[in-house]
């Protein structure tokens, strides 16, 4: 009988919306949820992953990030099982860079639904949701414990919150002042 591999874990860093989109986003996310039997989840922008071995950086003071969405897709991948995809900016990259996540094949996406399901399936129901903004403000760093590759209900069930930072404006200008004092 094969032996189970355990699973490897990582810290994942996430951008959470602000109120008036995270309330839109989760919304969907419980009735996608509930319609398809599928895990529920914090709406989130996944920045990237540090491996659990590796020192974990401190939060960065920055301001809220506001990212344009580019359109909602499907793929096969468990954790892009229907998403909003979002462009990329600098200030997007700055972040990412500051907390050490330098992956070129980034891809900003807020998940919707974490389910196994026919393609097309995906597809139709990824045109069946319509975005009420064309911005979308992010206000706050997570870090999460999670399992890689998350691959199973169960795996998104058994994330979890370490802890959080509020991204306000003038956070970096208030911080500098302070030391030159």
């Amino acid at each position: 009988m094969p032996t189970r591999q355990p699973k490897d874990f990582v810290f994942a860093f996430w951008l959470d919306p602000a109120e008036r989109a995270r309330a839109f986003f989760h919304a969907t996310i419980a009735r996608l949820a509930r319609e398809f039997d599928a895990a529920r989840f914090e709406p989130h922008v996944t920045l990237g992953l540090l491996d659990m071995s590796v020192r974990l950086p401190p939060l960065v003071a920055a301001g809220p990030i506001r990212l344009r969405p580019v359109g909602i897709f499907a793929s096969a991948t468990f954790t892009k099982t229907l998403f909003v995809r979002f462009a990329r900016t600098s200030a997007l990259e700055h972040l990412r860079q500051s907390l050490g996540l330098y992956d070129r094949q980034y891809d900003p996406h807020l998940s919707l639904l974490y389910r196994t399901l026919p393609m097309e399936h995906k597809r139709r129901l990824a045109e069946s949701i319509s975005l009420p903004f064309s911005t979308v403000t992010f206000d706050k760093i997570s870090i999460v414990r999670c399992t890689n590759p998350t691959r199973t209900r169960a795996d998104v069930e058994a994330w979890e919150y370490l802890r959080s930072n509020k991204l306000q404006r003038g956070a970096i200008e208030k911080r500098s002042s302070r030391r030159g004092k």
